[in-house]
């Protein structure tokens, strides 16, 4: 590996490293915030009575689980805790818990943290009076797990982008889309209808289509999951030297002063622009350039007459 690639590699895994030590001091916020509500509350109930209610915590890997949207719901659980939740804290909470007048339960660490109701019964059953919530004394241990349950699956809607559901993407009009495609969008000079995207929209859904036409590149989601993906068309490069010489090959690395490719030898080039034009053909050029300019209403005009391409 070449020391510019090597020093690409380090400066990625620093970035990666980075956003791990930040995660996990914000865990640590969160996890103070739940101890000191733990401690506030940990005299509301006899010491039996606490470790009697109190569920086992869930092991790391379940943790993890949670975080990354595959912590289990019960579907039952949730509509209960549903029905509970609307009538006695909607009106605060907002009846989907992302708040009202109260706060955003969703994205709350003691929502996080909370096992069957270990961090939100003794405050349900306490209140928070300096906050000006209530207490709800009556409420069960079912009733508190079964709240409990409802709020996490608020969470995992929002955090687990692989059970997301796409709204209806296709609003637009396909015969602007189509005026554009072969108009101001300049789509018509690389693309056909009747020629690379014949039935392209028998071969996509509507949100990997739209997708693919903003920006033509493997899915990184696709990757991550172990999905067979095909690599993306490499950038074509001619390097015009001082001398006169031109080399052509594939782009490896561009930036402000130098430029690398691999020739059509297969050999590692590198080249100063300080005294050479570069001419790159990247066949997603023109979707880049277009990303900034589309508005709404083209991308789904364009979108929607990809779609007559059955």
């Amino acid at each position: 590996m070449s020391p510019r690639r090597k020093g690409t590699v380090y400066r990625h895994l620093g970035a990666v490293a980075a956003l791990l030590l930040a995660a996990a001091l914000c865990f640590g916020q969160a996890d103070q915030a739940v101890n000191a509500e733990k401690q506030k509350h940990a005299g509301a109930q006899p010491k039996d009575a606490a470790q009697k209610d109190a569920p086992q915590k869930q092991e790391a890997g379940d943790t993890l689980a949670a975080l990354m949207g595959g912590a289990k719901i019960d579907k039952e659980a949730t509509e209960r805790g549903r029905k509970i939740f609307v009538p006695t804290c909607g009106f605060c909470h907002g009846n989907d818990a992302h708040g009202k007048s109260g706060p955003d339960l969703v994205r709350s660490p003691l929502v996080l943290h909370d096992d069957k109701g270990d961090v939100l019964g003794p405050m349900l059953r306490n209140g928070r009076p300096d906050r000006g919530m209530p207490p709800f004394p009556a409420l069960t241990n079912e009733q508190i797990a079964d709240l409990s349950m409802f709020l996490h699956s608020r969470a995992a809607d929002v955090s687990n982008r692989f059970a997301y559901k796409i709204g209806d993407l296709l609003t637009g009009d396909a015969q602007k889309g189509a005026a554009f495609f072969n108009g101001d969008g300049h789509c018509a000079k690389c693309h056909s209808p009747i020629g690379d995207l014949a039935h392209v929209a028998s071969k996509y859904e509507a949100v990997e289509l739209q997708r693919r036409m903003l920006y033509p590149a493997p899915n990184l989601i696709d990757i991550f999951m172990g999905k067979v993906t095909a690599p993306p068309a490499p950038a074509k490069v001619t390097v015009k030297l001082a001398s006169g010489e031109q080399v052509s090959g594939t782009l490896e690395h561009l930036d402000e002063f130098t430029v690398s490719i691999h020739d059509s030898s297969g050999w590692y080039r590198s080249f100063s622009r300080e005294n050479a034009s570069v001419d790159v053909q990247d066949p997603r050029a023109e979707h880049e350039a277009l990303l900034p300019l589309y508005t709404d209403d083209e991308m789904h005009n364009v979108l929607a007459y990809l779609e007559t391409l059955k």
